[in-house]
Formats: C-alpha cells, structure tokens, sequence
C-alpha cells in the first residue's frame, strides 16, 4: 500500500482523500510525510482503543506505522529512476495513477482479508456506523470523514486532482471485487496445499 500511496503522489494527480490531508498538512509544518502521518495515525489509534478496540490487530500497527515511511521511500526511489515528477510524460503520469488505484485497491483487500486489524483510519467508519446502531452506515461515514480530510487537504495546499476523486468512488467497489474475486481463489488454492 505504501508503494501505491508512492506511486499516486508521483502521478501528480492527487492522493486518497486521507493522504491528501497528511501530505498538506506535514508540507505545511515541514514534517516529513511519513512522521506526521504515524503521528495522526498514534491520535486515531487511541481513539479507536477507547471505542473500538475489535478493530485492532498486528495489521492495525504495521499500516499506521509503516505506510508514510514506505512511501516516502518510494517517492525518493522513483524519483531517482524516473526524476522529478513534474517533469513525467502525461501519458506516463496517466499510467501510474491507473497502476497506484488498482495497486492500493488489492493491497487494502489483502490486508482485509488477513482479519489482523485495520488501519485506524479505516476504523473511524466502523465506529462510527456501531455507535449509531447503523443510521449512519459505514459507507455515509466513510464519505464524510473523506470530505472532511480533502477539506482539510487543501486548506494546507494539497493538490487535489482526478485521483482524489477517483480513489474516493472508485477504491471501495474495488476493494469488494478483489476481495471476492482474487482473495477468495488465493484462500481456496492455498488451504488446498
């Protein structure tokens, strides 16, 4: 997942909505990504050890604290091979937002699929949708602590693009199909062996 966060910032057509308000907020204050998003991510988690304490697992720590920092890596690393990204062919530009929504997309569903934990961001949907004893569903929650991150996003100057729309639609359908599609023969064809 963190290679695809890389990979999404290279295209230069805007990140996940959540991104998107890490990314502002740390250029900002001159933090690096990765630090400041373990940093929202430590505020989330202490949050969802008070109200949702189920949604915690191994996976829960590696994504908040490992996702910024690979992809910060990965941005350097890309922009080593490829260089500046302002400076990437459109068409290339293109691919690479194509490559990084489907790249996050199977990423998120293996990670579901594992049932270790979820990111705490992930998270805030659930406990939200829980709390209302489901009149506010995951998916309208999901949408509005989007909004309210893009929001945030570009008070601080983070670029908004295509991206930020089609990750916000686009990510969660997805989402479901690899989990249903990929993930179930990967299960079958492994517990098989």
């Amino acid at each position: 997942m963190g290679i695809a966060v890389a990979i999404l910032r290279m295209s230069r057509f805007g990140t996940d909505p959540f991104t998107c308000m890490n990314l502002g907020v740390s250029s900002f204050l001159n933090i690096s990504f990765g630090t400041y998003q373990l940093a929202v991510n430590v505020v989330i988690f202490l949050f969802v050890l008070w109200k949702g304490r189920h949604c915690i697992g191994l996976g829960t720590i590696v994504n908040m604290a490992g996702i910024g920092y690979v992809a910060d890596f990965g941005v350097f690393v890309l922009t080593k091979i490829l260089g500046n990204a302002q400076i990437l062919p459109l068409a290339m530009r293109i691919f690479m937002m194509i490559l990084a929504v489907i790249l996050c997309s199977f990423a998120a569903a293996m990670y579901m699929e594992a049932d270790m934990g979820i990111a705490p961001y992930d998270a805030f949907g659930v406990i939200i949708e829980e709390s209302t004893n489901g009149k506010i569903p995951f998916k309208a929650a999901r949408v509005v602590t989007d909004v309210i991150c893009v929001v945030i996003g570009f008070s601080f100057g983070s670029i908004i693009g295509v991206a930020t729309l089609i990750t916000a639609f686009c990510m969660g359908p997805l989402i479901g199909w690899f989990r249903g599609t990929c993930m179930e023969k990967l299960i079958i064809k492994y517990s098989n062996l």
